[in-house]
């Protein structure tokens, strides 16, 4: 039985003091523009400027007689500035 006061705890707790990298992640969506698709990648027209290796979850429409939705895990593995855009080459990773 516990004592009064103490906590009821499902895993018992170690002390840890080290250091820890975390990302804080926003419900963001943004909108570009597909320039081209090959089994390895996209490559997008985007606003936004990226990191090399930055992960992203792409979503669109593969047109055709029988259009598919899409949904995918991409990896950016280069971009460049076009105008005020940015042509962004990605790879599938799912």
């Amino acid at each position: 039985m516990a004592e009064e006061g103490s906590e009821r705890r499902q895993f018992e707790r170690k002390e840890l003091n080290t250091e820890v990298k975390y990302t804080v992640l926003f419900p963001s969506v943004y909108k570009g523009i597909t320039k081209n698709i090959s089994e390895g990648g996209l490559c997008l027209l985007i606003n936004e400027q990226l990191n090399k290796g930055t992960i992203l979850r792409v979503e669109f429409i593969l047109p055709g007689e029988e259009a598919s939705h899409i949904e995918a895990v991409v990896k950016v593995m280069w971009q460049r500035r076009q105008g005020d855009k940015f042509l962004t080459g990605v790879q599938f990773l799912t």
